[in-house]
């Protein structure tokens, strides 16, 4: 079973990257640019969350919707050490964006990156 991850953004679940194609293949929807990120995305309104969760699991997919304050503290957690450290008293990670590596405070990441960086079952 893969495990899709959404972040709850506004009236929307949200899901980025190869997670965001799965969704839209399954549901029917269209791919968009996250415009912060150049990230592709999807969104399902989370009043359709039920049946779009229970779609997904009739194909084999589990769908995960992380918590705002959970997702940076489990992106720490699982970071490898040299990959994050304490700048100016703030956490920060390496992460890579358009211009190559870049130093980030952990709570300045973007959706799509706290997506790609939060730990999958399994891994």
């Amino acid at each position: 079973m893969t495990e899709i991850v959404f972040q709850r953004r506004g009236d929307y679940l949200v899901a980025f990257n190869s997670d965001a194609t799965i969704v839209a293949d399954i549901l029917g929807l269209a791919v968009t640019r996250a415009p912060e990120d150049d990230a592709d995305m999807v969104g399902i309104p989370t009043h359709t969350q039920a049946e779009s969760f229970e779609a997904l699991r009739a194909v084999g997919h589990e769908p995960h919707l992380i918590a705002k304050p959970e997702a940076p503290d489990e992106v720490w957690r699982r970071t490898h050490a040299d990959f994050k450290g304490i700048v100016d008293g703030r956490q920060t990670l390496m992460v890579f964006r358009h211009n190559g590596p870049t130093i980030v405070p952990l709570d300045d990441l973007t959706p799509a990156e706290i997506a790609r960086l939060y730990p999958r079952k399994g891994q």
